[in-house]
């Protein structure tokens, strides 16, 4: 519990430090591809993209922040709580990328993917395994997945932001309060 509780302040202190300082900048993948470039934030900023994201996150207090940072970040996040919830979410709509809380109270994020896989959603979805029992056979389990990756909770949210750029590398900026931030 120790540990839950300073991650969700990590997050919170993240989000805090994040509404202080709304332009973020990552290193750019190219010296030509500066971030403070006028040119390259005019013309992403008449187009932001938008990622459709997929929370699941038994966790309430912890499923919202994430869903406030995704939303910094200029993504579109949808929350579910529960395995079964998030397989109707799946059923009804399409997304980008997944975070999936391998621990459910209702049944494993493993089982969830699984399933959705098997009635063929989530084939053009990069998904993000994660849990704070990071055991061997955990991530294992999770690179079985096509297009999966394993992340032990607690995470630092900038290094999550870093593995959505390296999954993403055609989406270069987002959007946020209508200003501009590269990947």
């Amino acid at each position: 519990h120790r540990q839950r509780r300073m991650f969700l302040s990590s997050v919170k202190e993240t989000i805090m430090n994040s509404n202080n300082n709304m332009l973020t900048c990552l290193p750019p993948r190219s010296t030509d591809e500066a971030c403070n470039s006028t040119d390259a934030k005019e013309s992403r900023a008449a187009t932001p993209p938008v990622l459709r994201v997929l929370l699941l996150e038994d966790n309430v207090e912890l499923a919202e922040l994430l869903r406030l940072m995704f939303e910094m970040w200029g993504f579109q996040p949808t929350v579910a709580n529960l395995g079964r919830e998030a397989s109707r979410l799946l059923e009804e709509q399409e997304f980008r990328l997944a975070m999936v809380d391998i621990d459910l109270p209702d049944t494993t994020g493993f089982e969830v993917v699984a399933g959705a896989l098997a009635q063929g959603w989530l084939q053009n979805t990069k998904i993000i395994f994660f849990s704070g029992n990071p055991s061997d056979d955990r991530v294992a389990m999770a690179r079985q997945f096509p297009g999966s990756v394993f992340v032990p909770k607690p995470f630092e949210m900038q290094h999550l932001l870093a593995l959505i750029r390296k999954l993403f590398p055609n989406e270069p900026t987002c959007s946020v309060s209508g200003r501009t931030f590269c990947l």
